[in-house]
């Protein structure tokens, strides 16, 4: 039986007056990151990792750049 990794780290971001969880955890030997707004788990497709600190700055990277979009994308109504 293989044995459990619970190696983790957590930081939280404020941007845009949003605030974001976000944690990197390792598992099979690289590292993975979550990105939680308002106890909602936020889709990404973030690679696997080497190490926590870049997982961790790609998704502070994925933040940013969802918020930045979602603040340019024209809101139209039907």
């Amino acid at each position: 039986m293989d044995g459990i990794d619970l190696a983790k780290r957590d930081m939280t971001v404020t941007y845009g007056g949003r605030s974001f969880f976000l944690r990197a955890y390792r598992e099979g030997g690289t590292w993975h990151g979550v990105v939680i707004e308002n106890k909602t788990p936020m889709r990404n497709a973030l690679p696997a990792t080497a190490d926590a600190a870049s997982c961790l700055a790609a998704a502070v990277h994925f933040v940013a750049a969802s918020i930045e979009c979602s603040e340019r994308a024209p809101v139209t109504q039907r």
